[in-house]
């Protein structure tokens, strides 16, 4: 463990894990992101016989974890729809001639592949590769299937993925080989539904395990050592480059850091600003960027040519780089679950390290959109919201409340007892604001006159965004609320003004100020009939 993973102690449950596998039991984990789920099949992988087969949802991760470990001296290789044609034909006549060694005790001359990753759609695809998995498993040479953010399976999940539920073939093909599923976020309804589609039995207790159950571990899922913050974004675009740049360089100037970002647009933006303001060295990710383009990012971002990536989700889970100093939301997330998840990207040395979330009212509307056919999207964005307009709660405690009410989970799944779970964290924006950084109002008058007046410009056919609302809202008399195409025909007819007679519809105008305005809509106010901008 230290020769090759420069590791020298277990951490949480990855002892249990590792015995675990070494006595080949089906296992599922749940660990924090940045626990170190990886070491507790990467060690047994390294220490028997055989190959292990790992599943993976991201070529990004894969990537990353090739990189390692091949930079450690270790056999590991990867097979998915990228790897061109020759390296595809190298790695199958490798797994060829290890499958023609009997025994799970042989050896090919210590170069036997000890780790090879593909993504689900490998399996799903390719019958070629499962015929060649089929006569590993027959020549006792397939020593167990490892399946990475195993929640994915689930349909309940927070990222399902279709392709992840093909994998209860995996247990039919091969009887006799052990199953492990990782997962950093996996309530229990996800659990069942987990167990169900990989065919695995009931869960038994790691610290009491029996021979039939599959081998529960868990471990806090609380790391002390992040420290949240959000921090209200400009309304301006323009404005908010000059906030993020202004920020990363009084905090983290010469750091590592991720900045995630909604779109692949906002990535090519946001990394273009950040280097010609701050001459911040950045790098972008998404999944319009080429293989190569990937990998050479891994490398310059390892390395630290490249300090800071600009990234969609594609980028991250699972990135196993220690010393990330930052994560920086460009908006909010889809879920509390996402962002829990890619704020853990930072500080997985443990070291002291910002979570940031840069948030407007707006960035709700845009998310509205895009989680509206999505199952719970709606629940699960305003659990988010909740999050981000919170100005007096612990961070800490928000989490504990989610995760213990959204998971039927108790809190030792949060922190290690009940009781500090529900003790304030001391660091985080909330817990070091002063009382005189804020004050209550009670909005119930102004959130109803909203209500009124995007109920009415949605009736006149106005397509209403939120900056419309919060100018028309403080007009007087009749304002314009947007416009409207009346008439046949391909376009619709021409566009006409939509107007809202304030004093008729509400009473008069909102009393509030424009920023003020602009955050009651996306504090689920209406969320669902205003556009995005």
């Amino acid at each position: 463990m230290r020769k090759i993973f420069n590791i020298k102690d277990f951490r949480l449950c990855q002892r249990g894990v590792c015995n675990s596998n070494m006595d080949g039991r089906d296992i599922v984990v749940v660990m924090p992101t940045g626990g170190g789920k990886s070491l507790t099949y990467q060690l047994p992988a390294v220490l028997t016989p055989g190959v292990t087969l790992v599943i993976s949802p991201l070529i990004s991760l894969i990537s990353d974890q090739i990189m390692h470990l091949q930079d450690a001296g270790v056999e590991a290789v990867k097979l998915t729809g990228s790897t061109p044609k020759g390296e595809q034909d190298s790695i199958n006549a490798r797994l060829g001639s290890m499958a023609n060694t009997s025994g799970r005790g042989s050896s090919n001359g210590g170069k036997d592949i000890k780790l090879l990753y593909c993504t689900p759609e490998k399996i799903a695809k390719s019958k070629r590769f499962v015929s060649l998995l089929q006569k590993l498993s027959d020549a006792d040479r397939l020593a167990r299937i490892v399946i990475d953010e195993a929640h994915c399976v689930s349909q309940l999940g927070h990222d399902f993925r279709p392709d992840y539920q093909k994998l209860h073939v995996l247990r039919q093909l091969f009887p006799n080989v052990p199953i492990m599923a990782l997962s950093a976020t996996c309530p229990p309804l996800v659990l069942q539904d987990l167990l169900k589609v990989l065919r695995l039995k009931a869960t038994v207790p790691g610290e009491d395990a029996d021979r039939t159950g599959t081998v529960y571990f868990t471990a806090p899922l609380y790391r002390p050592n992040l420290h949240y913050q959000v921090l209200p974004k400009a309304s301006e675009g323009t404005k908010v480059y000059a906030q993020m740049v202004a920020w990363i360089l009084r905090e983290h100037a010469d750091d590592s850091g991720i900045v995630y970002c909604l779109s692949k647009k906002d990535t090519e933006k946001v990394a273009a600003e950040l280097a010609t303001r701050g001459k911040i060295r950045t790098g972008v990710y998404h999944a319009d960027r080429s293989d190569r383009e990937k990998d050479k990012l891994h490398r310059d971002w390892h390395r630290g040519d490249v300090k800071v990536v600009c990234a969609t989700i594609a980028f991250g889970l699972g990135i196993d780089k220690g010393d990330v100093r930052f994560v920086i939301h460009h908006s909010i997330s889809k879920s509390l679950d996402g962002f829990y998840q890619e704020s853990g990207r930072a500080g997985r040395d443990g070291k002291d390290s910002d979570c940031v979330l840069f948030y407007r009212a707006q960035d709700a509307s845009t998310l509205s959109s895009m989680t509206m056919g999505d199952k719970d999207g709606g629940v699960k964005l305003n659990a988010m919201l909740e999050f981000a307009q919170n100005l007096t709660e612990c961070r800490k405690i928000q989490f504990a409340n989610y995760f213990s009410h959204t998971t039927n989970l108790s809190m030792t799944s949060w922190s290690t007892s009940d009781a500090s779970a529900r003790a304030p964290c001391g660091h985080c924006d909330n817990c070091t604001r002063t009382s005189e950084a804020y004050v209550d109002k009670d909005v119930t008058l102004e959130a109803w006159q909203l209500l009124r007046i995007i109920e009415k410009a949605q009736k006149t056919g106005g397509n209403v965004t939120l900056a419309k609302v919060a100018e028309l809202a403080r007009s007087s008399g009749k304002a314009i609320g947007g416009t409207a195409r009346k008439g046949k025909g391909k376009h619709g007819g021409a566009k006409e003004q939509v107007t809202v007679d304030l004093d008729a519809v509400c009473g008069g105008k909102v009393n509030l100020k424009k920023e003020e305005i602009e955050i009651l809509p996306g504090d689920r106010i209406g969320m669902a009939v205003v556009s995005s901008e």
